[in-house]
């Protein structure tokens, strides 16, 4: 069934991935009174730690309600699977990126999350064009879900109900850093094999 212009962008699936993409400048005003280094500010930074958690959650949560969603009443769209995926990765990044500053994660690791999702988001806009279909791979998913539980750790940050999140985080980024190469180096394959599909 195809869907008419008003289906393919405005539905209920656009709407959540768009309100992401504010979830993504509202976690970066709060991450930027953020400072880590400076003890009279431990009780704020606390709070806002938790705070930037609780935006990041939710935002990463309606994720899923949007992906149920637009599969249950066949909303999938060009835009839906192009823009979907990039709200994740810029929320992520961005939480990542201002952890740098506060000393939470070290920038080459961030480098090579960005390195990763940079390459793909672009091969997935060239098979896009070229009505090339590369389905996700389950690698990738374990990545996403790898990533999204580091980044709330690391979050956090603090000690919690007697938890050690920093610690956790960190038992997640190693996984998460080789299945983000590992994952990459399978969708560059298979977007060269699809390509090579084509010319036949």
């Amino acid at each position: 069934m195809r869907l008419t212009l008003s289906q393919r962008f405005f539905n209920l699936p656009n709407y959540i991935t768009m309100g992401r993409f504010v979830a993504v400048p509202i976690l970066m005003v709060i991450m930027l009174f953020m400072d880590d280094h400076n003890p009279e500010k431990l009780l704020l930074n606390v709070k806002l730690s938790y705070a930037a958690t609780i935006v990041f959650i939710l935002a990463m949560a309606s994720d899923m309600v949007d992906g149920y969603y637009a599969r249950k009443y066949q909303l999938i769209s060009t835009f839906g699977q192009f823009f979907d995926p990039l709200a994740d990765k810029l929320l992520f990044l961005v939480a990542m990126i201002f952890m740098v500053q506060l000393g939470r994660i070290p920038a080459w690791i961030v480098c090579i999350f960005l390195s990763r999702e940079v390459i793909v988001t672009a091969l997935r806009g060239v098979a896009i064009d070229e009505g090339v279909m590369i389905a996700a791979s389950h690698w990738g998913k374990y990545k996403s879900a790898l990533v999204s539980t580091a980044t709330v750790g690391l979050l956090i940050h603090y000690p919690l109900f007697g938890i050690n999140f920093r610690m956790i985080a960190w038992v997640f980024i190693w996984p998460a850093l080789a299945l983000s190469l590992g994952s990459g180096v399978e969708y560059t394959v298979g977007f060269v094999r699809a390509l090579r599909k084509l010319q036949k």
